[in-house]
């Protein structure tokens, strides 16, 4: 059995659903998806869920937050969306997914942006 952080998307969602006593079946209903598709998933056959059946993912399995942190950085690591120079560095470091998600809640502007730059380089000197 594999370390939870050595898990792909799919086995991090079959790890959860099962620890929840959850048939992939009743979980696939529950996000609506049909079992096949959900099932690829779990296979890694199929890279993630789109972001509103991770939502309904997250809440019929009641996820903690860190449950839930992780299973979004393992989406966004599974789709690869970020497909500029940065993006392994942003999916290899948990910190910074998180750093991003709280600047995405916060609705970070410009202004903020350029302060946390002017403040990581003044401490990088």
């Amino acid at each position: 059995m594999k370390l939870e952080c050595e898990q792909a998307f799919g086995e991090y969602a079959e790890s959860l659903r099962r620890r929840r006593g959850k048939s992939l079946r009743e979980t696939a209903r529950a996000i609506g998806v049909s079992a096949q598709f959900y099932s690829e998933i779990e296979k890694g056959r199929r890279s993630s869920l789109t972001t509103e059946r991770l939502n309904e993912f997250i809440e019929y399995l009641e996820l903690t937050e860190e449950e839930t942190d992780t299973l979004f950085n393992k989406a966004a690591e599974a789709r690869k969306v970020l497909e500029f120079d940065f993006s392994d560095y942003i999916v290899q470091r948990d910190y910074a997914m998180s750093a991003l998600r709280l600047a995405k809640e916060l609705n970070a502007d410009e202004a903020d942006w350029q302060r946390f730059v002017d403040e990581l380089i003044h401490r990088k000197e």
